[in-house]
């Protein structure tokens, strides 16, 4: 298990995650970037022009994956899996 990190860029602010969360391989670090990105897009209060992306960064800090708040796809990524 590998520790994963999901900070949050919004209205171009970084709110950083210091907690992480445990996974068994990368690709299941991705998806649930992706979810996360899904729920906030869900959120009835979410501001659409806030420019909001949920990034996936491992426990060396090497960023994996950003997952673009309500756009088409959503991921925009950085190394392969």
């Amino acid at each position: 298990m590998q520790r994963y990190y999901f900070p949050i860029i919004h209205n171009r602010q970084i709110q950083p995650d210091d907690v992480g969360e445990l996974f068994g391989s990368a690709e299941m670090a991705v998806q649930y970037g992706a979810r996360v990105a899904r729920d906030i897009a869900s959120d009835p209060d979410y501001d659409r022009g806030a420019g909001t992306v949920v990034i996936v960064v491992d426990a060396s800090g090497a960023e994996i994956q950003r997952h673009v708040v309500g756009s088409v796809g959503g991921a925009e990524p950085r190394l392969a899996l």
